[in-house]
C-alpha cells in the first residue's frame, strides 16, 4: 500500500505563498451590497474611502459595505462612468486600507490574483498571469486610463470590483468586466488614485466638452477647396447648447467644421480623441467654414459636470 510522500517541491511552495498572499490582503476587501440582488467586491483604498465598480450599484440610498459578513453603512461619493468606477464612504476605523503599486516594473507572464468577497462575505480568488500590458489608452465610455491591464483571469460571481494583487502583496488596481467586451480589464491604480482624488474634491471626474453637436455631411462642392484633397465628409454643427464652450466661442449652427489645434477631423471620433488630450480650462482653436469663408475660433474648454 503507497504512503502520501508530503510534497516539498515548487508546488507547496507556490501554494502557500498564493495563500499567504491572500490571508494578507484581505482585511481590505470588503462586499459592496448596491441596492439589487447581486454584490460587487470593493477594496479599502484609503482610510473610510471604498473603491468599487460602478455597474454593481442599483440603488445609492441603500448601500452597504460588509467586512466578513460584519455590515458597514457607506455613501456614495460619486462614480465615474469612464472608468467603471464608484467612491464610497465608510467609517475609517472599520476596515485597513489595501497598500497598493503602480507597479512600472511588471511584466507580461506574471502571476496575480483577483482577490474579492462573495455576497455571503467569504473571501474569493481567482488566478492567471498579465496578458497584456499597454500605455494610456481610452476607454469606450472616455474614461482616461494610465495604462492598460489586461489579466487572464476569470471573475467569478461577485468578484467584480476585485483587487489585482500581486506577488509582492500589493493591490495593482480594480477589475473590471464593463470597460471591453468579454474580457477582464484592470483599472490601475494611478487611474483609481486620480479618480479618488477628483470625486472626493468635485464628486465627479471633470472632463472638457465642446457642447456642439455635430454630423457628417457630404463635403458641399462650393466648398471644397477648403478640404483636403480625397476628403468626402465634412462635420456639419447641428445644435449649439446655450452657454456651453461652443457657444461662447463664437460656433453657429450651419458651421462647417475643419480642424481642432490645426488637425483636421473629418468625424465626431476625430473631434473626441482630440478633446480627450485637452484639460478643463485649455484653450483650443476650432477651424470653420462659414458661409465660404474659413475662421479659426478660440474656444476655452469647460467641465460639463
Amino acid at each position: 500500500m503507497e504512503t502520501a510522500v508530503p510534497n516539498t517541491g515548487v508546488w507547496s511552495g507556490l501554494s502557500k505563498s498564493i495563500a499567504e498572499t491572500i490571508e494578507a490582503v484581505q482585511d481590505s476587501i470588503v462586499t459592496v451590497h448596491g441596492g439589487g440582488r447581486s454584490t460587487s467586491s470593493g477594496v479599502v483604498w484609503r482610510p473610510g474611502v471604498v473603491v468599487t465598480v460602478r455597474q454593481g450599484l442599483r440603488r445609492s440610498d441603500s448601500l452597504q459595505v460588509a467586512h466578513r459578513g460584519e455590515p458597514v453603512a457607506a455613501t456614495l461619493a460619486g462614480t465615474d462612468a469612464g472608468t467603471d468606477l464608484a467612491v464610497l464612504r465608510i467609517d475609517p476605523g472599520a476596515t485597513t486600507p489595501a497598500t497598493t503599486s503602480n507597479a512600472p516594473s511588471v511584466r507580461v507572464g506574471e502571476l496575480v490574483l483577483a482577490v474579492g468577497r462573495s455576497s455571503l462575505g467569504d473571501i474569493s480568488a481567482s488566478s492567471g498571469i498579465v496578458a497584456r500590458l499597454g500605455s494610456a489608452w481610452r476607454t469606450w465610455r472616455g474614461g482616461q486610463m494610465d495604462r492598460l491591464i489586461r489579466p487572464d483571469l476569470q471573475l467569478y460571481v461577485g468578484q467584480s470590483g476585485s483587487a489585482l494583487v500581486n506577488e509582492g502583496r500589493q493591490v495593482l488596481g480594480i477589475n473590471s468586466s464593463a470597460l471591453a467586451r468579454s474580457a477582464v480589464i484592470t483599472v490601475p491604480a494611478a487611474t483609481i488614485d486620480r479618480v479618488v482624488d477628483a470625486i472626493l474634491e468635485r464628486g465627479h471626474v471633470p472632463r472638457p466638452f465642446l457642447g456642439a453637436a455635430m454630423q457628417a455631411v457630404p463635403v458641399p462642392e462650393a466648398q471644397r477647396a477648403h478640404f483636403g484633397e480625397g476628403v468626402d465628409e465634412a462635420l456639419l454643427v447641428l445644435h449649439v447648447e446655450p452657454n456651453a464652450p461652443a457657444a461662447s466661442g463664437g460656433i453657429l449652427v450651419g458651421d462647417l467644421l475643419l480642424s481642432v489645434d490645426g488637425h483636421a477631423v473629418h468625424n465626431v471620433h476625430e473631434v473626441q480623441h482630440r478633446l480627450s488630450t485637452l484639460k478643463v480650462g485649455d484653450p483650443v482653436v476650432i477651424g470653420v467654414v462659414r458661409g465660404g469663408v474659413k475662421m479659426d475660433l478660440k474656444i476655452i474648454l469647460a467641465d460639463r459636470g
